[in-house]
């Protein structure tokens, strides 16, 4: 297996023309020393994106706005509380399917606010009761706390959604965007292997990459699928638009607390990095490299996972395994539909909703999560691997 020249890429051409007039964006690197600062300037990219055109155009400028929103606390496992936000339509049409949805932040940034868009957005066009999990952060609450606000929400959501007008027979579905996905990922196998009740219905993952190269603090390491990964896209976008493999692995390497993550354009991280943030270096001991929960490419059934709506950007490191999960959950017998985005980068419409892609991406979602509660039937998983 040879690699890829340095500079494969396809960029989508409106990308490219803004790269060309304005220059690539630049990161930083959030650290324990800078994390509070860190996490403002994330913020600071939320709000941005939502004072966009694009923003304002796709939810409309309506007087009072057609959705509701609460903030209230919900009970979780080690006897404390975390925030979750219920957004609901202000007129619903009829009885309102239920999603769990969790925010992106590379599981040590983001919160409620993240994702207000997207929750947004599919409560008024497909009559939602949304319930956003404000799950706890790393590194000041280690793995598997996040993994476990987001089940906790999921089985309180499970006996409590009717009270907010849910109608959990309608529909009951989880979805993340990028940490928080795979948390969700993380949180579906609990709710299989626990047997919940109602059961889900359907899920939505979007730019959700799998752990898949990683190793613990007991040196125990975990390679799956290397004669494919070293040849796709963990391996084609190693010198990225935004951030290259060998930038990550010195990170991975540094005796400081950092993790790669980009202010303007996220882009790939390395999981020996992704594995300090989220386990906290001197508990790495909870993280086993073989454990489903840390990264679910390492179960043994895929059964009773699906059926998934998948969104892949083209010019992400992670889009392979994002695609080998797919493909795993498929063969054992779940039902997948993938939204394919060649040309961009991980989570880029946050950060360029001007692009046509980003348009695209909207509309798609709109689509694929209905796809999900009407279940129209099994689509293929198309062959990028």
């Amino acid at each position: 297996m040879s690699d890829h020249p340095k500079e494969d890429f396809t960029i989508d051409p409106e990308l490219d023309s803004i790269w060309k007039k304005h220059g690539r964006p630049k990161f930083f690197f959030p650290r324990r020393d800078n994390m509070a600062e860190s996490r403002r300037l994330h913020s600071m990219g939320s709000v941005r994106f939502m004072k966009s055109k694009f923003v304002k155009e796709t939810l409309g400028s309506a007087s009072p706005r057609p959705w509701t929103e609460e903030d209230r606390q919900l009970p979780v496992r080690d006897g404390t509380s975390i925030t979750i936000r219920i957004y609901r339509p202000r007129l619903p049409r009829g009885p309102s399917p239920v999603m769990v949805f969790s925010h992106s932040g590379g599981w040590c940034m983001g919160s409620l606010d993240t994702e207000e868009f997207i929750c947004q957005l599919l409560c008024i066009r497909l009559n939602l009761v949304i319930f956003s999990v404000g799950y706890r952060l790393a590194p000041e609450y280690p793995y598997p706390t996040g993994c476990y606000d987001v089940f906790d929400t999921i089985k309180w959501v499970a006996t409590n959604a009717a009270s907010f007008g849910g109608d959990l027979f309608q529909g009951f579905i989880t979805g993340g965007v990028s940490g928080g996905g795979n948390h969700t990922v993380e949180a579906t196998i609990l709710a299989r292997n626990e047997g919940l009740q109602p059961k889900l219905t359907g899920h939505v993952y979007i730019c959700t990459g799998m752990p898949h190269d990683y190793q613990d603090q007991q040196g125990r390491k975990c390679a799956l699928y290397p004669e494919k990964l070293t040849s796709g896209s963990w391996a084609r976008y190693r010198n990225g638009p935004v951030a290259n493999y060998e930038m990550n692995m010195y990170y991975a390497g540094s005796s400081t607390f950092s993790v790669l993550l980009l202010l303007f354009s996220p882009g790939c991280v390395d999981m020996c990095v992704l594995t300090r943030l989220i386990c906290d270096e001197p508990d790495l001991a909870n993280c086993n490299a073989h454990d489903p929960l840390f990264s679910p490419l390492t179960l043994s059934d895929f059964s009773g996972l699906g059926p998934i709506y998948y969104q892949i950007a083209g010019m992400d490191m992670w889009a392979d395994s994002a695609f080998f999960y797919c493909d795993k959950v498929q063969k054992a017998g779940g039902t997948v539909k993938i939204d394919f985005y060649p040309g961009v980068f991980h989570c880029w419409y946050a950060f360029y909703p001007e692009l046509t892609m980003t348009k695209k991406w909207a509309r798609d979602l709109i689509n694929g999560v209905e796809w999900l509660l009407r279940k129209k039937g099994d689509e293929k998983v198309l062959s990028r691997i």
